[in-house]
C-alpha cells in the first residue's frame, strides 16, 4: 500500500474517534480535550500531540514553510473573490462568471494541498505513540495559512 493512502487512512479514523469522543464526552472539550482557546495555534497542537521541544521547533518550522508557500496562493483566492464578486455585479454572462469559480476552486484545492502536505510533514516527525492523536490536529490545518500568520490565536 503506498504511504499517503495509508496517511489518509489514519488520519480518517482519527478523525472519527475524535467526533465519537465529543459526542460521547461532549462538554467543551474537542476529541476527549479541552478547548484552549487563548493559546496560540501552536500550543494548542504541542499539547495534542503531546511535542517535546526540539518537535514542537520542527512543527514551527513546517508550518512557517508552509505559510511561506501558501502565500501567494492566499493572495490569488483574495483576488479571485473580488473577481467573481465583480463579475457577477457587473452582470457578466454565467459563462464568465463559471470562469471566475472555477478559478476560485482551483486555488481552494491548491491552498488545500499545501495544508494537508504540512500536516503530512508533522504526521512523519511525530513517534509512533503520538501519531494516533494526530485526528484534531487534522482538523486544525484546514484553513490554517488563509491569513497571514498561521499562529494567530483563534
Amino acid at each position: 500500500m503506498n504511504m499517503m493512502p495509508k496517511l489518509l487512512l489514519i488520519v480518517l479514523l482519527g478523525a472519527s474517534l475524535g467526533f465519537a469522543q465529543r459526542k460521547n464526552g461532549g462538554g467543551g472539550e474537542m476529541g476527549g480535550m479541552p478547548m484552549m482557546q487563548s493559546q496560540s495555534r501552536l500550543d494548542r497542537i504541542e499539547v495534542a500531540l503531546k511535542l517535546n521541544h526540539e518537535q514542537k521547533k520542527q512543527v514551527k518550522s513546517i508550518l512557517d514553510d508552509g505559510q511561506k508557500e501558501a502565500a501567494p496562493v492566499r493572495d490569488e483566492l483574495v483576488k479571485s473573490e473580488l473577481d467573481i464578486g465583480e463579475a457577477v455585479a457587473g452582470g457578466k454572462s454565467q459563462n464568465e462568471i463559471d470562469k471566475a469559480v472555477v478559478v476560485y476552486s482551483e486555488l481552494q484545492a491548491q491552498m488545500a494541498g499545501i495544508e494537508m502536505k504540512a500536516f503530512a510533514k508533522i504526521y512523519q516527525a511525530l513517534d509512533k505513540d503520538q501519531q494516533p492523536n494526530a485526528g484534531p490536529v487534522f482538523f486544525m490545518m484546514q484553513g490554517i495559512f488563509k491569513t497571514k500568520n498561521w499562529n494567530e490565536t483563534r
